[in-house]
């Protein structure tokens, strides 16, 4: 990595409210003239690489490792962030009659034969099954262009501060670059809703696609900060007004305890769930030491025997279930696209701390979906739920495996004293749960997947901290870096380097070099 170029105060401000910053990499021209051209090769005569993308052209890291691109992902992600193994290209085909014309919200217009960028407004799901969405950038997405691209060509467009939204709504403060420049790098919120835009130049336009995840909850800055205050920025793109919300993320971002100062108006605990999005951010954010935690409890138990731990399943025309969720996009349950919690959850995530008991005692409720929430929330408090491990660890143990994703998932967010959940980390591991075999989705991912990527990043967090390395390096090697799965695969051998002793560096080393890939060759053209 080159040192790092960190984001100002300014800067991670225009990130809360817009949800993106924009950044031109420090890296000469001619390595995005090479992407782009290599790019080109690799869809005209090679197969769709698809994850395998950047050991194809390797030359994408010298984007990723430039000091203004890991110096941005650091200002957000922290400084251990790690580059998810998922990436997506997207190729936006021209437009078959460039004489057509749309407006920048149009949602879901007419794209080229063979594009494969989804025109209509979405926010991306999570790879290889769901995770929950988080309003905090515990995931940020890496937007590449490594040609010019004018309007003309189809940038992405995204509608600026949507991150925080439950589900995309009418588009309002749509962005539409004019112009981006060759090598232009957008640094997202993962939650951020966007969509494809119609090509009407004679060329495809591509745009690759990065994943990158927080590995630690914040304990101080990770940008050159030189202010404590939150205030609104002078480029807010939204025109709508969220104090209490974005001065929570920039607390939480600096690690503070406390987060947000006081709310200047009462929490309207109605709102919660609204469809009207700001309404609803009002309730969340809105709540504070005088709020009765007993009331956001009730909310959450009252969405008990509803069965919203299960899918809602797609039919065909001949009513056959299909493996993907049904259309309705705004129902609190769980999916396996991303998963939105009931607000009350978000709420109690907020108050921090002082919810610990009451979230811990949720969790032994005999309904999924409560679990699943105070679960959530109690790893979105991050260490300060420590205490709460133990019984988080005893869901892992749940015949349902959404459950035990969502507890790996929030014990990773706590990411310390995780020495009582490692032996059902190694069970899990070890597989074998027969109700988990099914394919969830079309591309064949199961539940047991999802459940072994998630373990290896609670793992990966782990480290972090310097404890119970031995039993984690073991489990690691044992079960990691052996796994089908190459998502579990990799994640495994970064959680090996960064353990860094002899054996976990050398364990790494063989993974890494039993799959060395020669980028050099070009198919039959130059096999060997």
């Amino acid at each position: 990595m080159n040192a790092p170029r960190l984001l100002t105060d300014t800067q991670v401000r225009e990130f809360i409210v817009n949800g993106f910053i924009t950044l031109q990499p420090d890296v000469a021209p001619e390595v995005h003239a090479e992407v782009h051209k290599m790019l080109e090769f690799s869809f005209e005569h090679e197969s769709w690489l698809g994850n395998n993308i950047v050991s194809r052209i390797p030359r994408m890291h010298d984007v990723l490792r430039s000091s203004v691109v890991h110096g941005a992902v650091t200002s957000i992600a922290g400084p251990d962030y790690y580059l998810h193994p998922h990436r997506a290209i997207h190729r936006n085909m021209p437009l078959e009659d460039n004489t057509l014309t749309f407006a920048a919200d149009v949602n879901a217009p007419q794209m080229g034969k063979g594009s494969n960028s989804g025109s209509g407004w979405h926010q991306d799901a999570q790879s290889p099954l769901s995770r929950a969405r988080h309003h905090v950038p515990r995931y940020v997405i890496g937007f590449y262009f490594p040609h010019d691209t004018p309007r003309a060509m189809g940038p992405t467009r995204m509608q600026a501060g949507s991150y925080l939204y439950a589900h995309p709504v009418e588009p309002r403060a749509v962005v539409l670059p004019e112009h981006i420049e060759a090598g232009t790098f957008m640094l997202v919120h993962f939650d951020m809703s966007h969509a494809g835009f119609p090509n009407l130049a004679d060329a495809a336009r591509f745009m690759v696609k990065f994943v990158f995840t927080r590995t630690r909850h914040p304990q101080t800055p990770a940008w050159d900060s030189h202010s404590n205050v939150w205030q609104r920025p002078e480029s807010t793109i939204p025109d709508f007004d969220l104090p209490e919300t974005w001065g929570y993320l920039w607390h939480w971002l600096r690690g503070d305890q406390g987060h947000a100062s006081s709310p200047s108006q009462p929490s309207h605990l109605a709102d919660l769930n609204s469809k009207d999005q700001i309404a609803r951010l009002h309730a969340i954010y809105g709540v504070g030491d005088s709020t009765p935690l007993t009331e956001l409890a009730d909310l959450l138990t009252a969405t008990a025997g509803h069965d919203k731990h299960n899918r809602a399943l797609a039919a065909d025309k001949d009513g056959n279930v299909l493996p993907r969720d049904a259309a309705d996009s705004t129902a609190r349950r769980w999916n396996e696209r991303a998963v939105v919690m009931e607000d009350a959850t978000y709420a109690l995530a907020v108050v921090g701390p002082r919810a610990v008991p009451l979230l811990t005692t949720l969790l032994s409720q005999s309904d999924p979906w409560v679990q699943i929430n105070a679960v959530f929330a109690l790893g979105e408090i991050g260490p300060a739920a420590r205490d709460s491990v133990a019984d988080i660890s005893c869901l892992l143990t749940s015949p349902l495996q959404q459950v035990v994703r969502q507890a790996l998932d929030a014990l990773g967010a706590i990411g310390c004293g995780l020495g009582s959940a490692l032996p059902a980390i190694r069970d899990l591991m070890d597989g074998g749960n027969p109700t988990w075999q099914t394919a969830q989705v079309g591309r064949g991912w199961t539940g047991e997947d999802q459940v072994q990527v998630n373990a290896m990043f609670t793992l990966l967090n782990a480290v972090n901290t310097g404890e119970n390395l031995a039993e984690i390096e073991s489990i690691l090697t044992d079960f990691g870096i052996t796994s089908s799965n190459g998502y579990v695969s990799a994640v495994a051998a970064e959680a090996l380097v960064r353990i860094g002793s002899v054996t976990s560096q050398s364990a790494a080393i063989q993974y890494l070099s039993d799959r060395r890939w020669d980028e050099s060759l070009r198919t039959t053209q130059k096999p060997f």
